[in-house]
């Protein structure tokens, strides 16, 4: 773990795996947030020691990066309410299938199941790529991935996808969704 005080009012904390494992800090969607609120304190607390920091009067707000092995926290600090908050934002993703070969495409559309999904359809570097219109139920997942690679892209990639690929194809969504604790006065 290093520990660079950039500012006055700015650190910046790069931990490693083993370093997030002791301050038990989880920052995926399933993860227990009384368990990383207590971590992040407990963090804090180091850090403060570290950087000769006051905590009274104090307020932190702390911006995570996640990686795949390691953790980039950009702390700043700021005077005011001695009140605590935590807000754990959730990386939001979003489903493509990637199809390498365009037969590997029309193969999966051959399939009676493919009606029903809606989509769109992008070329883009050599590979084909469907954007459902709706997040995929494990048996749409599972069929995809016998032809393509099912993956979770970030909306950015996916917008960037919308923009610079070739539009191919569109399918309006035909599954039949039933809402739960749905209000019977309009029926």
């Amino acid at each position: 773990m290093t520990i660079d005080r950039l500012g006055e009012s700015t650190i910046l904390v790069t931990l490693m795996r083993d370093d997030m494992r002791r301050y038990d800090l989880d920052f995926e969607a399933s993860a227990d947030a009384a368990e990383t609120r207590q971590g992040l304190t407990r963090l804090m607390y180091r850090v403060g020691e570290e950087c000769g920091l006051n905590h009274r009067d104090k307020s932190y707000l702390v911006e995570a990066l996640p990686g795949k092995e390691s953790c980039l926290l950009i702390i700043s600090v700021r005077s005011g309410k001695p009140r605590k908050r935590y807000r754990i934002k959730r990386e939001t993703t979003v489903e493509c299938c990637v199809f390498q070969r365009c037969d590997d495409f029309l193969d999966w559309l051959s399939r009676p199941e493919s009606a029903a999904l809606g989509y769109s359809l992008y070329a883009l570097s050599g590979c084909y790529y469907l954007l459902p219109t709706y997040p995929l139920n494990p048996a749409e997942s599972v069929l995809l991935n016998e032809y393509g690679a099912v993956t979770k892209k970030s909306p950015v990639a996916a917008a960037r996808i919308r923009e610079h690929g070739t539009f191919l194809r569109e399918q309006p969504d035909r599954r039949v969704f039933h809402f739960r604790n749905a209000s019977s006065a309009a029926m």
